[in-house]
């Protein structure tokens, strides 16, 4: 059976990565505008700017609260535990 996007997106992830870190807190600040039904476009072309590689579909996109919810807990429970990158604080 096949991955599903979540997976692939969890498999590859690694919260010590500093580009995977960095493209995650983009995706952070670019949250609101999800639902901007002009931004659309723009938000797949950012989802698939990611630096593992995985490409979405405009219908894979669809899940991306979800992809975003599991990637955020899953670098939280790593910042924890003292196993992540942390950017630098931005104000």
């Amino acid at each position: 059976m096949a991955d599903t996007i979540t997976q692939r997106f969890i498999k590859k992830f690694d919260a010590n990565n500093e580009s995977h870190v960095t493209w995650l807190q983009k995706m952070t600040v670019l949250a609101p505008s999800l639902g901007d039904p002009n931004a659309r476009n723009q938000v797949v072309n950012d989802i698939n700017d990611n630096p593992m590689k995985i490409k979405v579909t405009t219908v894979e996109a669809l899940d991306w609260p979800h992809i975003h919810f599991v990637l955020a807990t899953s670098y939280a429970t790593q910042v924890l535990t003292g196993k992540a990158f942390i950017p630098p604080r931005v104000d």
